[in-house]
């Protein structure tokens, strides 16, 4: 029986550089869990209002442009055409996502939803020359909803589904994209609120001074979840050349990323 994923309501807190200084507590990547805009909430309703009122105007060409483009995406990804799949993203996302990165993030997503049947419906709307599409699709598994994120040039941005998993899988792959340089790849971790201000190259920024300070990475010893935590967290314990590092990392109720920190470096 399909069934579809409900986005719950949550609290969120914000970062003031990279996941640095946690500031507050809460309750598939590139191919992410949710959309990139700020106040989600308001923003995914006026999208939701704007694309079922009725209306007499016609679909402005940029619109209809953008749900072509959304679907051209998808439809290079079904047909397992990964190559071109990649230039549909923009230029400063492509940098970080190579052809494999997005097999890979796809397969991830066919193995979650089961096989691509059919589109139920792609509908689009224009947010202050950013455009939104939300493309519901039929899979083997549960009907799936895709919320598109393209630029003013039509190049997407952000891909966005929503898919509860578990987050201490997600914290680990999270620090191992990272510390494989897929900066693109550990983007789609992040919560909404986060890539809109957290783009890739702003990831391999704050990696590489940490590495300045405590070395090369070496590789990721455990990972625990924070006991007596009113959030959902969890410490990644990571031994770098110089120094042990404890990596405190904070989800939504959808497994996403909200915040974390360096709290300090290990004994």
């Amino acid at each position: 029986m399909r069934r579809r994923i409900q986005k719950s309501s949550y609290s969120y807190i914000y970062l003031a550089i990279f996941l640095g200084v946690l500031t507050g507590a809460i309750s598939i990547p590139f191919l992410t869990r949710a959309i990139a805009v700020p106040h989600f909430h308001s923003r995914i309703e006026s999208l939701r209002i704007a694309q079922v009122s009725p209306s007499d105007e016609v679909e402005s060409a940029q619109l209809v442009k953008a749900k072509d483009v959304t679907q051209g995406f998808f439809d290079s990804l079904i047909a397992g055409e990964y190559e071109a799949a990649r230039e549909y993203l923009s230029p400063n996302i492509k940098e970080y996502f190579s052809v494999e990165d997005i097999e890979k993030q796809w397969q991830r997503v066919l193995k979650n939803y089961g096989a691509f049947e059919q589109y139920k419906k792609i509908r689009s709307t224009e947010i202050f020359d950013t455009y939104y599409v939300l493309m519901t699709a039929n899979f083997e598994n549960l009907i799936a909803d895709f919320t598109v994120t393209l630029d003013s040039e039509q190049k997407i941005v952000t891909v966005d589904s929503l898919l509860i998993t578990n987050i201490q899988a997600n914290a680990e792959e999270f620090v191992d994209a990272l510390s494989s340089s897929k900066y693109g790849v550990a983007r789609g971790y992040l919560t909404p609120e986060l890539k809109e201000s957290l783009l890739p190259e702003d990831l391999e920024q704050r990696w590489q001074e940490i590495v300045a300070t405590a070395g090369p990475f070496k590789y990721r010893t455990s990972s625990r979840v924070v006991e007596s935590s009113s959030s959902d967290a969890l410490l990644v314990n990571l031994e770098f050349a110089k120094e042990n590092r404890s990596f405190m990392i904070v989800f939504n109720t959808l497994g996403e990323i909200v915040g974390g920190d360096f709290p300090q470096t290990l004994e």
